[in-house]
Order: C-alpha cells, then sequence, then structure tokens
C-alpha cells in the first residue's frame, strides 16, 4: 500500500471521492456503484475499514440497511425486499437490538419516509440514543410514537411533519439542543396547536426556521434568539386565513439582531403588520409575502410597517405577490403605496404582482428611481391591464438614473410616441430582460428602433403581449442585420 494511504486527511479525501462515483448532481442519493465500492474497500484491510464503514452508512433512506444486520432478517431483507416484507414479523428481541445498533452511531443523514418497519424498534428503551451521531433527519411520515429514537443531540437540520405536536414538544427540546435549521409541517388544525409554540421556544440555537403562523410567545422568543439568521412562517394555503394567533395587546419583542431573511406565505396580513410595527429587524436585507389575496387597504398599512426601523437602510430584496385572482379589487392610490417604498435606499430588487398592483406616471417613476439608484430588477405587474401612464420618454429618462438595472417589468404606454432615438445618444446597456404591459401599437417599427437603438442588449426574444408580435418581428430584423 502507498505511504500516503497512511496519511489519514488522503484517505479520507480519496474515499469521498469514491462516494461520489456515478453520483446525479441532482439528487444526494448514492450510486449503488459506490456503495458497492466503499464496502469493498473495508473488507480491505483494517487501515481502510472505518473511514469507509463511515461513509457506506452515512446517509440512510430508510431502516432496512440497518435491520439487514440482523441474522434472522438479513435473508428477507437481501438480495432484495419484497414489498411489505416486514408485515407480520416479529419487533427485535433484546439480543437483536445489539446487531441493529451495530453501525447506526455511523449514520449522519437519514430522511424517513415510511413506518412500515418501525415495529421492529419496539424492545429498545424508550430513551435510547439509537442514532448519537445523526446531523440531519427528514420525517415523513403521519405518525412521531417513534420520532425520539432518530433526535439525536448532535442534531443540526431536521424535517418534520407534525400531525400530533404534543407528542414532540420536550423531545425536541431536550434532545436536540443544537439544532440549527428547522422545517416544521403541519397539516390542517394542527397549525393552530398550542404546543407548536413549546416546539419552537425549546430551540435556543436556531439559524434558519420555517414553520406555521406562531403566537405572540414564540415571536418574542425568536426575537430573543441571536444565532437567527432566516425566518419563513409558511401557512397552508387555504382560503380563507385561520383566526389570528397574536396576542395583540401583548405584543413586545427584542430586536431580530441577526435576522437577514424574512419571509411570509398566505399568512394573516393584519398579523404580518403587527409583527413588523412591534419589531426591529436592523440587519434585514430580504422580505417576501405570498399573500391569498393584498388588498389595498391592508397594503399601504404593511408598506408603512415595513419602511419604519432601521429596515429601511439594509433592504436590498422585496418581493410580494397573491394568487387569489378571484378578487376584484378596484384601483389604489399608487402615489401612496410607492412612497412607503422610496425609502429602501438601498434596493437591489423589487417585485411587485398583487391585485392592488402600483400603476406609476413618469413622475413617480422618475422619483422611484432617484431614491433607487442600486436597483437591478424591477417589476411591477398590474393585473388589471389598466392603460400605463409612463410613456416611453418617461421609461428612459427613469433608466438614465439607474444604470446597473438588467430586468425590467412595467407597463408603457407606445401608442404616443413621444421620443425619437435618432435625436438621443443615451444607450443603456445593462438592461437584458424586458417585459412590457403596454396599449397597443401605433407603430411597430418605429418602437422597435428606439428599442434596438437606446436598449442594444435587449434580447430578441422579449416577452410582449401578442398585439406586440410585430414590433418583435422588426427588432429580431434589426439585430440580424447589425450582425
Amino acid at each position: 500500500m502507498h505511504q500516503a494511504l497512511l496519511v489519514p486527511e488522503v484517505l479520507l479525501d480519496v474515499f469521498a471521492h469514491v462516494n461520489q462515483i456515478d453520483k446525479p448532481s441532482y439528487t444526494r442519493e448514492r450510486s449503488l456503484s459506490s456503495r458497492q465500492s466503499l464496502a469493498a474497500l473495508a473488507t480491505t484491510c483494517k487501515t481502510f475499514y472505518e473511514p469507509a464503514m463511515d461513509l457506506l452508512w452515512a446517509e440512510m433512506s430508510d431502516l432496512r440497511p440497518l435491520l439487514g444486520c440482523v441474522m434472522r432478517l438479513h435473508p428477507m431483507i437481501y438480495p432484495q425486499a419484497q414489498k411489505s416484507w416486514s408485515r407480520g414479523i416479529d419487533p427485535l428481541s433484546k439480543s437483536e437490538c445489539s446487531q441493529f445498533l451495530r453501525h447506526s452511531a455511523r449514520v449522519r443523514s437519514m430522511s424517513v419516509s415510511s413506518d412500515d418497519d418501525f415495529h421492529f424498534l419496539y424492545a429498545l428503551p424508550f430513551d435510547a440514543c439509537v442514532f448519537p451521531q445523526l446531523l440531519s433527519l427528514s420525517w415523513m411520515v403521519v405518525f412521531t410514537r417513534y420520532l425520539h429514537f432518530f433526535l439525536s443531540p448532535t442534531l443540526r437540520n431536521c424535517y418534520i411533519a407534525l400531525v400530533q405536536p404534543g407528542l414532540v414538544r420536550e423531545a425536541i427540546g431536550t434532545r436536540c439542543a443544537a439544532l440549527e435549521d428547522f422545517d416544521i409541517v403541519t397539516l390542517g388544525t394542527m397549525a393552530q396547536d398550542a404546543h407548536l409554540s413549546e416546539i419552537v421556544r425549546s430551540c435556543k440555537a436556531l439559524i434558519r426556521l420555517q414553520c406555521p403562523p406562531l403566537d405572540s410567545a414564540a415571536w418574542k422568543h425568536l426575537s430573543t434568539v441571536p444565532t437567527l439568521v432566516k425566518l419563513s412562517i409558511h401557512q397552508e394555503s387555504f382560503f380563507p386565513c385561520p383566526p389570528s394567533r397574536l396576542d395583540m395587546h401583548n405584543l413586545s419583542f427584542a430586536t431580530f439582531l441577526g435576522v437577514t431573511a424574512l419571509r411570509f406565505c398566505c399568512t394573516s396580513i393584519p398579523d404580518i403588520t403587527a409583527v413588523l410595527q412591534h419589531s426591529e429587524f436592523p440587519s434585514l436585507k430580504e422580505f417576501e409575502l405570498i399573500a391569498h389575496v393584498l388588498l389595498g387597504a391592508e397594503a399601504q398599512p404593511l408598506f408603512l410597517a415595513l419602511s419604519q426601523g432601521k429596515a429601511c437602510h439594509t433592504l436590498e430584496h422585496i418581493s410580494i405577490s397573491d394568487d387569489y385572482t378571484e378578487v376584484e379589487e378596484p384601483p389604489v392610490n399608487s402615489l401612496a403605496m410607492t412612497r412607503e417604498l422610496l425609502c429602501f435606499t438601498q434596493l437591489r430588487t423589487l417585485d411587485i404582482s398583487v391585485r392592488c398592483s402600483i400603476d406609476p406616471d413618469n413622475d413617480l417613476l422618475l422619483e422611484a428611481m432617484i431614491s433607487w439608484p442600486h436597483l437591478r430588477s424591477l417589476r411591477l405587474c398590474d393585473p388589471h391591464r389598466r392603460p400605463p401612464k409612463v410613456t416611453l420618454r418617461g421609461l428612459f429618462a427613469a433608466l438614465r438614473l439607474c444604470p446597473h438595472l438588467h430586468t425590467l417589468l412595467v407597463g408603457v404606454d407606445v401608442m404616443n410616441i413621444d421620443i425619437d432615438p435618432k435625436a438621443e445618444s443615451f444607450q443603456h446597456t445593462s438592461l437584458k430582460k424586458l417585459v412590457v404591459y403596454s396599449s397597443p401599437v401605433a407603430d411597430a417599427e418605429a418602437v422597435a428602433l428606439i428599442i434596438f437603438s437606446m436598449l442594444p442588449n435587449i434580447q430578441p426574444n422579449i416577452r410582449f403581449p401578442d398585439f406586440w408580435e410585430d414590433v418583435n418581428t422588426h427588432l429580431k430584423s434589426l439585430k440580424s442585420s447589425s450582425l
């Protein structure tokens, strides 16, 4: 054996490459050939045994490989277990439990999508730590009766679908004190279970959390977690939203010092507004809201709450959208809506697509661009398809102030052309993607020439409405002739 393989770091690096053999880039699953290679390496010599076995057992998608170490069960599992093979088979005896646990300490990542084999664990002591070195757990089965066997003190990442939150509220806090990345998914009315708050409050070292809507006590706890960086509140997608869980008379939070990303999905808009009004997010860079429907009466207080505090000096990305298309919302005061967003001087991305969409005119768009000099992407989608107020001259006046803008979606009036590209020397070279919701086109060739002359890097297949097809055709012709 080459002397280099006696160096532990070199050996681990070689085995790590073996572990990636034929592993598709889009999945974490290892190929059969890599597992076979690691098994062969483990039987080569004592030097290879430990590192090869650690990698071989590191990722598990079910319990069968470990159950295969039990002599009684091995013939039932290998070479290939039949469907429902474990039905009617007795649980492990106390002596067989040691065979099952032989390699469980090597498992680092476990994905559980079936509880068919859990009955084998019946004889294990309730407080047994079956996977003492587990770092990542994905729990996708309905019941949590055996979950405690998988809750390791080393656990860092956990995805769990909870049907009975009360059964795990204590186990999470006591067994997984180092948990950093936590996804909680609940079904139906369980999203309102009071025990969810206890589960969240038991976690002291979170870096990222995604969970259903929380009560005031859980929000207050999270505001004191210094490690928290990303927070996502995700409600099951049904309409209307469930009742609020916030105690509006007890909204006293500490400062969310480290939170850089805040996301809400299908959550009560008044609840979101209340949290923003009573909190400080001095490090916030990303804010995303996906609502069932965002009405103008709710949107303006929300924007105002978001603009207050220190976040207006740090926010770089804002995305706000809704998906309940059946609601008819009358046009709102775009000026008032937009002014609440002008304070975000570090804004890089703004994407708003809601029933009460902003419909800017030339002056408002110019004022926005003055306020957002670092803007890279601007999307103001108007589902009402109202006649646009921004003209071509107003558009290019605004573009002069945003040299880094590469993506733009906005309504533009091209029926009345108010700019002559031959008299203009300005070119915006950064803009590469343009989506225009516009009025009908009076002169397709003239509009295409304006775009070609002043936006030279726009792709030929820009997304326009159907009645802009002639503009696209002329633009492609101009691009071709310039080559």
